[in-house]
């Protein structure tokens, strides 16, 4: 049997070993749903529900506290030149 020969083999034998572990194991059952407790129900029932939250409504912009417009004597920062 030369080199890739055996490579093959074993390839093929492990992916036979692969299979049959993954066909032959054991499905997980359902897991089973918890139990409460009484005490764990009635805390459970007596939580009121949160309020949601109020909405306020957005402040304005006042002009007082907004900044000057710039010069119109200032230069543009880009002159369109493209440098």
């Amino acid at each position: 049997m030369n080199t890739l020969a055996k490579v093959i083999f074993i390839s093929l034998s492990i992916a036979v070993m692969v299979a049959g572990t993954l066909a032959l194991r054991e499905k997980p059952g359902p897991a089973p749903a918890a139990q409460l407790t009484p005490a764990q129900l009635a805390e459970i029932g007596s939580q009121p529900k949160p309020d949601p939250p109020k909405l306020s409504a957005r402040p304005v912009n006042d002009p007082s506290t907004l900044p000057p417009p710039p010069d119109d004597d200032e230069p543009d920062i880009e002159d369109g030149s493209g440098s």
